[in-house]
């Protein structure tokens, strides 16, 4: 009777168990990098670069500064941080495009940290606003990223 009761046992662990499994297959996670609609609440504070430690202080009046801008964010070469020019500081002003995902800066000021020397005005620089968005939800949630080229930048 006793060997009965726990092959019973075990059938009843081992349903349960494999449910749980198969709950866990049916429910599988599903990740996705979507973009975001930016507002000015979503733009506004200091962001910093990934790989370039860059660091954006966007203002909510449309303004901004930086530093530790990297080259390869003027211009379309290879990345990196440093080299015969920069890092950068710059100043400028910020917009949020009409399709509300990518953010338009316009310089006004761009010097080499090294020996503040200006540096030929770029064209506008954009940045894409993305974020991963998980099912189920991620907890915290990830964060927004502002990226350009190989670099990208998180609120602080």
């Amino acid at each position: 009777m006793r060997r009965g009761l726990r092959t019973a046992a075990w059938v009843v662990v081992a349903v349960l168990g494999g449910a749980c499994f198969l709950d866990r297959l049916a429910a599988s996670r599903h990740s996705e990098q979507r973009d975001v609609v930016l507002t000015t609440d979503i733009v506004a504070g200091v962001w910093v670069g990934h790989v370039s430690g860059a660091t954006y202080t966007f203002r909510p009046d449309g303004t901004f500064d930086a530093s530790g801008v990297p080259t390869a964010t003027f211009d379309d070469k290879a990345f990196h941080v440093g080299g015969p020019f920069g890092p950068f500081r710059c100043k400028g002003s910020w917009r949020i495009a009409e399709d509300r995902h990518l953010l338009v800066l316009g310089m006004t000021s761009v010097r080499d940290e090294h020996d503040k020397q200006p540096y030929p005005q770029p064209r506008e620089v954009t940045f894409t606003a993305t974020q991963w968005v998980s099912d189920p939800p991620d907890d915290p949630v990830e964060p927004i990223t502002l990226g350009h080229g190989k670099d990208g930048m998180t609120k602080r």
